[in-house]
């Protein structure tokens, strides 16, 4: 069963340069841009889809023109073309305006995908909600936090993780898939695959302006200030420490 996969792609910081300004708790968003890590994972699924069934792997990524070269290291690992949506800062947009550019682009897709892939979420803000929203605003159904997928009679058979242990879904095309740790393990391109990617295509478009206003609103992600609350108890005789030691554990019906 040959497939169509489009797979959602985000750039991001490089989170093992991210710097924190203790002044303020922020994170200084520096230095190297990569792909998002689950996202890498969704390119390395579609890729070992394609390899066993045959079809093609679209990758799209909505960002700056810097977002280029996430489309172009997805090129360079094996898939086949990549869209490029122009958003100056995905970030600046609510996730449903991002998801709705994504959805409109994969609505307008020849041949439309039998499978949608993204990761199950970014590394910079982490919402987990961009996969979703496409998937109910395509109609499609979504599968997430997806560690395995077989393909067999026109059909997906997809295991995922649960709070509980794992859970087996059978769902036939066409389907988006949320890919988690655990799925597999993303390829290096190799010299001959970041040659071949500067020969393959990739379309720039551009969409619609977002809304004025956001229907969402996401704080910048911060690091809160380390406390420590407690009881100190010094300068008193070791008996009278242990019974202070047993009324506090008492008390706070630890014993």
């Amino acid at each position: 069963m040959a497939l169509t996969i489009a797979v959602l792609i985000k750039q991001v910081p490089d989170m093992g340069t991210v710097k924190i300004d203790r002044a303020t708790g922020r994170p200084s968003f520096g230095g190297q841009q990569v792909v998002s890590s689950y996202d890498e994972i969704a390119v390395e699924e579609a890729i070992r889809l394609k390899e066993a069934h045959g079809g093609e792997v679209v990758v799209l990524c909505a960002g700056g023109p810097s977002a280029k070269d996430a489309i172009t290291r997805s090129l360079a690992m094996g898939a086949d073309r990549g869209v490029h949506l122009a958003l100056a800062d995905p970030n600046a947009a609510d996730t449903l305006t991002v998801a709705g550019v994504l959805a409109a682009q994969l609505r307008a897709l020849s041949p439309s995908p039998d499978v949608v892939l993204a990761g199950q979420a970014s590394d910079d803000y982490a919402t987990g909600q961009v996969g979703a929203q496409v998937a109910e605003l395509l109609g499609w159904p979504h599968l997430s936090a997806v560690t395995d997928v077989a393909v067999a009679d026109g059909e997906l058979t997809v295991e995922r993780d649960t709070e509980d242990g794992k859970q087996v879904c059978a769902v036939a095309p066409p389907v988006v898939l949320l890919a988690l740790t655990g799925l597999n393990e993303p390829r290096l391109p190799s010299l001959k695959g970041i040659m071949a990617a500067k020969r393959k295509p990739v379309e720039a478009v551009t969409p619609p302006a977002p809304p004025a206003e956001d229907r969402v609103n996401w704080d910048d992600p911060y690091v809160p200030e380390r406390g420590a609350a407690g009881v100190i108890v010094q300068d008193v005789p070791p008996a009278e420490a242990a019974e202070r030691l047993v009324a506090w554990l008492r008390e706070q019906r630890l014993v």
